[in-house]
């Protein structure tokens, strides 16, 4: 495929901040092609949208089908020095590798996923690749330029580079990022799964290696992966093995049993990955019993009347509590979309040393604006006493304590599998299995 063929599926342009621009898919008057336009719709007209029209899913499934299938009749075999000049390897897995390529006609320097033909099928990296393309007009989702190819081993597709690594690079085990920093990446992440979710897509592996970072302040932040993404409904069967992010509906699963694919999957993740930023260490291992400070959580969750805060919660305020209650009710039909966090984000989320709230650092902050920040965040009122989504609670007094660090997030450049998307990023254990 010609640079000229690859523009008839997005167009390209390159601007004065030598980022790549959004990606604009081929425009047709259907709801079909509408659905991965760049134009972002509000949660009330997605949901409005989707109960007139019923048959969404499928229209869905047929436009990213159509894609991939003009994407699979026109991708280019070439070899790799063709059209790019490889800098050096950003990192590897089992799927392929990650590469830092200059591009040799423009000069741009970019990330290059390829991944090996005899562990990735044609339709698995299609489906990555376009559901990537359709995703690419939102400022907090990693984007794709528009060049996917193959050669005689490897499919491959180019994103941009993310100069500042992921979140496991500037998160040290045990301690948690300041305050303002995790509402940065709050605020950018909560507006890129709305985007995900408003297009009928579940990301499924929410997780600190596949947040990418443009800078180490976390002004602008990307989530990136997609290759384990799927259309809201999809049927997923038991995990190949546990996770932390992993919602407990989905840690029960057992044999065949399956469940359909639903945004409050990711929510949970989104809630266990704050966790981590607040505190550099996981809630729990594993979101099910025997775990006890799953079982914990659980309790303190279905409480109807106010008790003892768990124990790695402690350090929060009752704002953070409350957002954690929403976001990660343990039944998912009362979760709270990702958006709502920006309800929290003037508030204050830790407890001082003195057993006080720290004040919000609103000039900290400024600085996300761009990003994501104030992005127009909800104007309803915060009822931090109950929650519409499911029993919450209350008016919690926290003690303060310092958390237990059972749960270790093993940090720095890793190797293999866990590395992040631009150092190799897959999961060693992958969680939901079509």
């Amino acid at each position: 495929m010609t640079l000229g063929q690859t523009d008839a599926i997005v167009q390209e342009r390159q601007v004065t901040t030598g980022e790549w621009p959004a990606a604009v898919l081929p425009q047709e008057p259907s709801i079909t092609a509408q659905k991965c336009l760049p134009e972002q719709d509000s949660a009330a007209e997605v949901d409005s949208r989707s109960a007139e029209n019923p048959e969404e899913a499928e229209d869905n499934e047929e436009f990213l089908e159509k894609l991939m299938s003009i994407t699979s009749d026109s991708l280019p075999q070439l070899e790799i020095e063709e059209r790019y000049s490889v800098t050096k390897e950003l990192g590897s897995g089992s799927y392929g590798h990650v590469l830092e390529v200059q591009h040799r006609e423009r000069g741009t320097s970019m990330a290059l996923k390829i991944m090996l033909k005899e562990r990735t099928g044609r339709r698995e990296f299609l489906r990555e690749y376009c559901i990537s393309l359709c995703l690419s007009s939102h400022q907090n989702l990693v984007r794709s330029t528009g060049s996917a190819f193959e050669t005689s081993t490897h499919y491959g597709f180019a994103q941009e580079l993310a100069p500042a690594g992921d979140l496991c690079s500037i998160l040290n085990s045990g301690e948690g990022l300041p305050e303002a920093q995790v509402k940065r990446c709050a605020a950018q992440l909560a507006e890129a799964l709305d985007f995900m979710h408003g297009k009928a897509l579940v990301h499924r592996d929410i997780k600190l290696d596949n947040v990418l970072l443009f800078d180490r302040e976390c002004h602008r932040v990307k989530l990136a992966d997609f290759g384990l993404t799927r259309l809201e409904g999809t049927k997923v069967a038991a995990m190949s093995g546990t996770l932390p992010y992993s919602p407990p509906e989905l840690c029960l699963l057992e044999g065949t049993e399956t469940l359909s694919l639903d945004p409050s999957l990711d929510v949970w993740a989104f809630g266990v990955l704050l966790f981590c930023l607040c505190t550099g260490c996981f809630p729990w291992d594993v979101a099910m019993s025997p775990d006890p400070q799953f079982e914990e959580f659980g309790i303190w969750q279905n409480r109807t009347v106010p008790g003892e805060t768990p124990g790695l919660w402690k350090g929060f305020t009752t704002h953070l509590l409350g957002m954690f209650c929403r976001l990660m009710t343990i039944d998912p039909d009362r979760r709270s979309p990702a958006i709502e966090v920006h309800k929290y984000l003037r508030l204050p989320w830790r407890v001082n040393t003195n057993g006080g709230t720290q004040i919000p650092q609103t000039d900290a902050l400024k600085g996300g604006d761009a990003d994501g920040f104030s992005n127009n965040p909800s104007k309803d009122s915060i009822d931090l006493g109950s929650s519409s989504k499911g029993n919450c609670i209350g008016q919690i007094q926290p003690d303060l304590i310092i958390p237990e660090k059972t749960h270790t997030i093993q940090m720095g450049t890793s190797s293999g599998n866990n590395s992040s998307p631009q150092t190799g990023s897959r999961l060693t254990e992958p969680g939901l299995q079509p």
